[in-house]
């Protein structure tokens, strides 16, 4: 068992997101209701039993998914494991991550895969302890100079 951690933008709240799509999702079945009630009153008038209705299956639903929300993937912590951290286009080592988190702290919360606010420098100081403890396997990926792995693919 693991724990995922991300960034997230701030201004990016998926309950709300959640909320608007639902109530958008409704007005629209309401509307195909609406407009289907109209079409079969429109040929009935005309004496003909067999109509289309549109279909609102179209209705727009949110992925479940953190790229929805522009989440920024930065590692995981499994038990038995040696810290596993994400590369990216902001960050590919230990420095470069604590220089991103610096220099966006302000627009961004640092969260695990459950959406709870965690704090970036317990993380940190929690990454260092497991990267020390020899007794935790080791991932075999990319390491940096202070010898952390790095993986530059995608993983869960």
């Amino acid at each position: 068992m693991g724990t995922n951690y991300y960034f997230r933008k701030k201004t990016v709240d998926p309950v709300s997101i959640e909320a608007i799509t639902d109530s958008l999702n409704n007005d629209f079945k309401a509307l195909v209701e609406k407009y289907n009630k109209n079409l079969r009153e429109a040929f009935s008038a005309m004496d003909l039993d067999s109509t289309c209705e549109f279909d609102d299956s179209h209705t727009f639903f949110l992925p479940d998914s953190r790229d929805t929300y522009g989440d920024i993937h930065v590692g995981k912590l499994s038990g038995g494991w040696k810290p596993l951290l994400q590369a990216n286009e902001y960050f590919h080592s230990i420095q470069t991550l604590k220089q991103w988190y610096e220099q966006n702290k302000h627009d961004y919360n640092f969260i695990d895969e459950y959406d709870e606010i965690v704090q970036f420098d317990d993380f940190i100081r929690e990454i260092a302890e497991r990267n020390q403890n020899d007794d935790l396997e080791d991932h075999k990926h990319s390491k940096d100079s202070e010898g952390y792995d790095w993986t530059h693919t995608q993983f869960s």
